[in-house]
């Protein structure tokens, strides 16, 4: 557990040493689908911890974290308020079946197109209407 949590800390803390600062003129914008977001709940199940996670890069259409046993990449096409998945990339360590369980369904959440929107602070994907996940957003 303590492994994983520096894990998390470290590659949060590289995303935001590498955030460039924000140009003159050019405002935030809350709804870009960008940020890192740790997953409270999936599937109407509530999830604690900080073991799901999702680092979104708008700039590189590529999504990277943790999925409570390893590591994953996907990259994203974003139209709209819709966003379409490539294959998953990850690693493939065994960490016990209930582990592997969550992380499985975790996962398939890229296997097809999904809504996102986001209410203040977390990100919500749906699929035909119904919410599949929400992740808080991770303040430094």
């Amino acid at each position: 557990m303590v492994i994983r949590f520096y894990m998390l800390a470290v590659s949060l803390g590289l995303i935001y040493s590498c955030k460039t600062t924000q140009e003159e003129g050019v405002q935030n914008d809350p709804d870009i689908f960008a940020g890192a977001f740790i997953v409270n709940t999936l599937y109407d199940q509530l999830i604690e911890g900080t073991d799901l996670n999702l680092k979104i890069n708008d700039r590189t259409s590529k999504i990277s974290g943790f999925s409570g046993c390893n590591t994953y990449t996907v990259g994203f096409t974003k139209e709209n308020n819709s966003v379409t998945f490539s294959p998953v990339m990850g690693t493939k360590i065994y960490c016990g079946e209930d582990v592997m369980k969550k992380e499985h369904q975790f996962l398939t959440i890229f296997a097809s197109p999904k809504e996102f929107r986001f209410v203040k602070d977390t990100l919500i994907l749906s699929e035909n209407g119904k919410d599949i996940l929400k992740a808080i957003r991770f303040i430094f």
